[in-house]
C-alpha cells in the first residue's frame, strides 16, 4: 500500500462514516415508509462493510523486505511503502555499507522471507 493509497482509504472511512450519520439522523427526523427504511438501512450496513474493510486495510502495518546495495537484506514494519524507505533511510543513514536499495521494497510474503532467511545455511 502506497502512502496516497491509505490516505485515500482513509479518507473515504470518513466520508462513509458522516454519510451513515446523516442516513441515521434522517430515518430518525422523518416519517418515512418502512420500504424507505430497509433502503436507508441497507445502505448504512453497506457503507459499513466497507468501512470496516478499509479500516482494517489502513490500520496493519505490513512487512516491507529490501535489499542493500552491494548485498544483503533486511526489513522495516510500516504502514506504507514510503513510511518503510523512510524508517530505512534514518536507520541507516550513518552506515557507508549498509545502503538501502529503495526500488526493491516490497511486501514481505511467508515464500519471500524463507528464500531470504535460507540464504543464511
Amino acid at each position: 500500500m502506497t502512502e496516497a493509497q491509505r490516505n485515500s482509504g482513509l479518507s473515504r472511512i470518513q466520508v462513509l462514516r458522516m454519510r451513515n450519520l446523516d442516513l441515521g439522523n434522517m430515518l430518525k427526523v422523518f416519517l418515512v415508509s418502512d420500504g424507505m427504511v430497509k433502503s436507508v438501512n441497507d445502505q448504512i450496513a453497506e457503507n459499513q462493510e466497507t468501512v470496516d474493510k478499509l479500516e482494517k486495510a489502513t490500520a496493519d502495518r505490513y512487512e516491507f523486505l529490501f535489499n542493500f546495495v552491494g548485498g544483503g537484506w533486511n526489513s522495516e514494519y510500516a504502514y506504507t511503502l514510503e513510511e518503510a524507505q523512510a524508517i530505512a533511510k534514518e536507520k541507516y543513514s550513518h552506515s557507508e555499507s549498509l545502503v538501502p536499495d529503495y526500488k526493491t521494497f516490497r511486501v514481505s510474503t511467508p515464500s519471500d522471507y524463507n528464500n531470504l532467511l535460507s540464504l543464511f545455511y
